[in-house]
């Protein structure tokens, strides 16, 4: 036993006790802590609590919002140990060699967001380490919850917690080697998180027991989906059909589950698999026998270029070979060490320098690390020494995409269909490729033959939706966007329907609730068709997170608003609010761009108060200039704020920040920007409205204020990248969704800077 001084380990579980149980257990199997302590409503009669753990009673957590609250406000009065390691039952201790004295050195650890790239990636809150002086600094009034407590400490607060209370993060790579949740593990972390990554962690024969033992929410869940494909791709036949039955249990119709226990049960039948199985690291999504597995063994063209390679070791000299060296990286890469496959590889081209299995694996993991400048060129080579491999164009054709090089990329994508045209991830990422450079109807051409390969690919679909819509093709459009909720990126923050999902029916008194999904904009942008709904008869109820319900109770149409988290009034019918796109068979055409939204009239007469007094016989205009970190185009749609300097030289005007989050403080060192009116650090969504409508124009990235500023029927300046949202279409200086909103397009990626200079112009002559 290894002593882990200082640290109490601590789950929060009202719902999952025996797993939470099992979690704790299972972290302290080879680890003491200082005190392990289970915080629970109570602890069920048929369970019996492993000796060391502290049973701590709370009053039942309802909610994740619950949770969150509960672990940002309330964990203080229960560790009094410099730190806490905090688990979930699906995330805990793997890897007890890997805990690292370093660790105790930050405040707070936790997996990676590898979609981030600001600065602020650490980390998720599932299995993370957490110091009471953290624990104490929450405690600050100001700190309230923003969407989860991982992302209120880690990314909503983070710099007033630096700044004021001198809270430490670990950096990307100690919080890598601590644990990781949604991507690829790098080497053995200390733990995960993530219910989908058991197949990585749990034996398959374990795994196969517990999935009975799963609860029906769980059994429902997006993330044990995931987890049953995971164990389909990994070859685990018995874990996989123990899943799909429990799913079953839950959901008869469940064709996908019933298909895949079929699978599974053949394969069963059939003995066990003759190894190999792992999917290849390359991204294929075959398996690594069928793929790079028979590069050197049992391809002719690498066993070719490998033999023909000048420096190559003869078969005498004493050492492993080049082959043998790249393929014990391969192994290393498969089982998620990748450090070791990086040494091995690295390794692999001392011995022969051209190697093209190593180099491009190594182009690879300098990809997954994000390290794309110095991939580039080992992908490129691989693939001119092995111009037959189809992977190795597919991988080029990736990296080439991250550098935003789409038209090399696109080549890349092209070389790899000409050698196997079945490549459905290739057509996809052909699609992504094209789509990139508004060539539309192409994206859409590629995304169709990627599903006519695989018809039950989620991505393509998801990837088609957002063209054919972005394309005005909106019928189609909304059939596919309901794609998202298998997707775990998106379907995974879904919640469940407390009541049956509507289907068009009839909806006259009925009450039918609408929870808002993904992000405050489209929130905001589909909340008008809660009119469209209750003029057929029904009580509309809007559940969305609680910053914006007081906003969403001023819509047309909307009976009542409830908290995200919190329980619904009784009801009869239920949807995300993004699936009315489908059931309203809503088109351009019917969009009228109206305003309908309201803000509060005593915050509104405040707020004018307030910009009158600023702007003298000026122009009030607001501005923000980036949107949420964690969207996937972020770093396209974002504006640098010091390009924004030509803007506040402009005469005659008064600027009001409209920024909010951790972005703003940036503001402060543009030239011009002294004079900037910052919002307060405790504005909510009801204020801002306010301002808003204080103000005689909004300029703005493609954000929520964009959306907020449209709803309210204030003019409004949306700033777009090269390849916007599909909700901009890929033309055209105006929208049918917001009849006051104007378009600024870039000409060409990441022109910013002429986008900027026409906004001056219109401010100029507007």
């Amino acid at each position: 036993m290894r002593d882990v001084a200082g640290v109490t380990l601590l789950c929060v579980d009202t719902a999952n006790h025996a797993l939470a149980l099992r979690a704790l257990a299972v972290s302290g199997a080879e680890l003491r802590f200082e005190q392990t302590l289970f915080l629970t409503d109570s602890i069920p009669a048929h369970l019996d609590v492993p000796p060391g753990i502290s049973v701590i009673p709370i009053t039942r957590l309802a909610s994740r919002d619950e949770y969150s609250r509960f672990v940002l406000k309330s964990l203080l009065a229960h560790v009094t140990t410099p730190h806490v390691l905090l688990i979930q039952w699906d995330g805990y201790v793997i890897n007890p060699a890997a805990f690292e004295p370093a660790f105790l050195d930050c405040d707070y650890i936790g997996a990676k967001w590898f979609w981030f790239d600001d600065g602020m990636r650490v980390g998720n809150g599932g299995f993370s380490l957490r110091s009471r002086k953290l624990l104490e600094a929450l405690q600050d009034p100001r700190i309230e919850l923003v969407e989860a407590e991982d992302v209120t400490i880690g990314r909503a607060f983070r710099p007033l917690l630096e700044r004021e209370y001198g809270i430490r993060y670990a950096d990307d790579a100690m919080a890598d080697r601590f644990a990781f949740e949604a991507a690829y593990p790098t080497g053995k972390p200390f733990g995960f998180h993530g219910l989908y990554n058991f197949c990585r962690v749990v034996a398959q024969d374990e795994l196969a027991m517990l999935a009975p033992t799963f609860s029906d929410a769980i059994a429902r869940s997006l993330q044990l989906g995931q987890l049953l494909r995971n164990c389909i791709a990994l070859g685990q036949w018995a874990a996989a059909a123990a899943i799909a039955k429990r799913k079953l249990a839950v959901a008869p119709a469940d064709g996908e589950a019933r298909s895949l226990l079929t699978r599974a049960e053949t394969a069963l039948a059939s003995g066990p698999s003759v190894g190999r199985n792992d999917p290849c690291p390359c991204g294929s999504g075959r398996r690594y026998k069928q793929c790079h597995g028979t590069l050197g063994a049992e391809d002719s063209s690498a066993r070719t270029a490998t033999a023909a390679a000048p420096g190559a070791r003869p078969p005498s000299s004493p050492g492993p070979s080049a082959l043998a060296l790249a393929q014990r990286g391969v192994a290393a890469h498969q089982r998620g060490d990748i450090d070791a496959a990086e040494r091995a590889y690295r390794e692999a081209l001392r011995v022969e320098a051209d190697h093209p299995l190593a180099q491009h694996y190594l182009g690879v993991v300098l990809y997954q690390r994000g390290r794309f400048i110095e991939a580039l060129p080992l992908l490129q080579q691989s693939a001119a020494r092995v111009p037959a491999e189809p992977e190795f164009h597919n991988n080029l054709g990736l990296g080439f995409a991250a550098l935003d090089r789409n038209d090399e990329a696109i080549a890349a994508y092209r070389a790899t269909l000409s050698l196997k045209p079945a490549h459905a991830t290739a057509s996809n990422n052909l699609g992504l490729a094209l789509q990139a450079m508004n060539r539309v109807p192409e994206a859409i051409a590629a995304y169709r033959q990627a599903l006519s390969v695989t018809p039950a690919f989620a991505h393509a679909h998801w990837n088609l939706a957002l063209a054919l819509l972005a394309n005005g093709e909106y019928a189609e459009g909304w059939r596919e966007y309901e794609w998202r909720l298998r997707l775990p990126e998106l379907g995974a923050r879904a919640p469940a329907l407390p009541f049956a999902r509507w289907d068009g029916s009839d909806l006259r008194d009925r009450t039918l609730l609408l929870i808002a999904e993904q992000g405050v904009g489209d929130a905001l942008q589909f909340v008008r068709f809660a009119a469209d709904v209750a003029a057929r008869g029904a009580h509309v109820v809007v559940q969305a997170p609680a910053a914006l319900a007081s906003l969403l109770a001023t819509v047309p149409g909307v009976g009542e608003t409830v908290p995200t988290g919190a329980a619904p009034p009784p009801g009869d019918l239920a949807l995300p609010l993004l699936s009315l796109g489908v059931l309203l068979d809503v088109r351009p055409g019917d969009l009228t761009g109206i305003s309908y939204i309201r803000s509060d009239a005593a915050l509104r007469a405040d707020a004018t108060r307030r910009v009158d007094a600023i702007r003298g016989e000026r122009r009030a205009i607001g501005i923000a200039w980036a949107g949420a970190a964690h969207h996937l185009n972020d770093r396209r749609r974002s504006i640098s704020p010091a390009l924004l300097a030509p803007l506040f030289a402009l005469p005659g005007i008064a600027w009001f920040s409209l920024q909010q989050g951790p972005r703003e403080a940036a503001i402060a060192d543009v030239p011009g920007a002294d004079s900037l009116t910052r919002l307060p650090a405790n504005a909510q969504w009801p204020d801002t409205a306010a301002l808003i409508d204080a103000l005689d124009a909004v300029i703005t990235v493609d954000t929520s204020i964009a959306h907020l500023a449209g709803a309210l029927g204030k003019p409004v300046y949306v700033m777009l990248p090269f390849a916007p949202d599909w909700r901009w279409g890929p033309t055209g200086s105006t929208t049918p969704w917001y009849s006051t909103a104007r378009l600024f397009r870039q000409s060409t990626i990441g022109d910013w800077q002429t986008v900027i200079a026409e906004v001056g112009d219109a401010l100029r002559h507007g």
